[in-house]
C-alpha cells in the first residue's frame, strides 16, 4: 500500500465545477494521493459514499475521496458526493468526489480538522512514495525485505527512511514533549515553594499565638480543639490562595493551547486535579505545625509571656 509524501509539496489549487467562473483564486487543499487499500489499513471511517476500488485506474473516470472538514468548509449546505472539481489549473477533466471520510490527525496532532483530498495514486502519480505495512512483523528485517522487493520490480528505485509508526510520532511530539517537562519542573518547583510557605505562616502564626494556646489548654481545651484551630486558619488562607489562582489559570490558560493534546484548556477535571493536589499539600504544610500546636505545655506557655 502506496502513499505520497506530499508534506514535502505545497497544497493543491482547487477548482470547483460549479464556482469556476466565479473564482479566479482557486482555494489551497492538501492532498494525499493514496492507493485503494490506504484507508482500510489505516482504519478510517468512511462517513458516507465509497473508497477507491480496484476499477478506479488511469482508464476510469476520475474520483478522489475528501475529509468531512473539507465537505463542510465547502459545501456546507449541501451534500457533496457527486460534486467535480479539478486537482491542477491544468487538468482537462473533471475529478467527481465518491466518498467522504473522517477527519484524521495525519500530518500532525495539533488538528485534526484541516481540509484533505485524497486522490487515487493510480490516476494521479506519484514521485515519492512512502510505503505502510501493519501486522506482526520483524522491525529489524522489514526495511530489508521491503527494498527487495521494491527492488525487484525496478533495481534504480531508492528505499529509505524506515520507521514505526510510534516512533514517528514520538519524534512529532519531541518538542511540545520538552515544553511540558520545561512545564512541569516549573509546577513542581512552585508547589514546592507553595507548601514552604504555607507551612513557614501557619508556623509563625503558632509561635504568635503559644501563649494564647497555652491559656486554651490550661483552661480545659481540647488537643484536637487546638488542632482544628490551627488547620482551619491554615487551610481558609489555602482556600483563599486556590481559588485565586483557579481563576487567573482560568484566564491564562489558552496561552498554552498550542501545548495540549486531548484536553482543552478549562478542562473540569483537570482543574479539579490540580486543587486537590494544592490542598493536599496545603494540608500536610498545615499539619506539621499543628501538630506542635498540640504539643504545646501551657505552664511553659504561660511562663514565657
Amino acid at each position: 500500500m502506496g502513499h505520497d509524501r506530499n508534506n514535502q509539496t505545497p497544497p493543491l489549487p482547487v477548482l470547483f465545477e460549479e464556482r469556476e467562473t466565479q473564482d479566479n483564486n482557486a482555494p489551497l487543499v492538501d492532498e494525499s494521493i493514496v492507493t485503494p487499500e490506504y484507508f482500510h489499513l489505516l482504519g478510517m471511517t468512511l462517513r458516507r459514499g465509497r473508497f477507491f476500488a480496484d476499477f478506479d485506474n488511469e482508464n476510469a473516470p476520475a474520483v478522489a475521496v475528501i475529509n468531512e472538514t473539507m465537505a463542510r468548509t465547502y459545501w456546507p449546505n449541501e451534500d457533496a458526493l457527486g460534486k467535480h472539481l479539478k486537482l491542477t489549473r491544468r487538468a482537462t477533466s473533471w475529478t467527481t468526489i465518491v466518498g467522504i471520510v473522517a477527519d484524521t490527525r495525519a500530518e500532525s496532532l495539533e488538528e485534526a480538522r484541516v481540509p484533505v483530498i485524497y486522490s487515487n495514486l493510480y490516476q494521479r502519480g506519484a514521485h515519492h512514495l512512502a510505503i505502510f505495512l501493519r501486522g506482526h512483523l520483524d522491525s529489524a528485517a522489514i526495511p530489508d525485505q521491503v527494498r527487495k522487493e521494491v527492488q525487484s520490480v525496478d533495481p534504480t528505485l531508492p528505499v529509505f527512511g524506515a520507521q514505526m509508526l510510534n516512533e514517528t510520532v514520538s519524534v512529532s511530539l519531541a518538542q511540545r514533549r520538552f515544553a511540558m517537562i520545561i512545564v512541569v519542573l516549573f509546577a513542581l518547583t512552585a508547589l514546592l515553594l507553595t507548601g514552604l510557605g504555607i507551612y513557614g505562616v501557619i508556623s509563625y502564626i503558632v509561635s504568635e499565638r503559644t501563649h494564647e494556646i497555652g491559656i486554651r489548654l490550661a483552661l480545659g481545651a481540647e488537643k484536637r480543639d487546638i488542632l482544628k484551630m490551627v488547620l482551619r486558619q491554615g487551610l481558609g488562607l489555602a482556600i483563599a490562595g486556590a481559588v485565586v489562582g483557579l481563576a487567573g489559570s482560568v484566564m491564562v490558560s489558552h496561552l498554552i493551547t498550542g501545548l495540549l493534546y486531548g484536553v482543552k484548556p478549562t478542562d473540569p477535571a483537570t482543574f479539579g486535579a490540580v486543587a486537590v493536589i494544592l490542598m493536599s499539600v496545603a494540608l500536610i504544610a498545615c499539619y506539621v505545625p499543628a501538630r506542635r500546636a498540640m504539643r504545646v505545655d501551657p505552664m511553659i506557655a504561660l511562663r514565657h509571656e
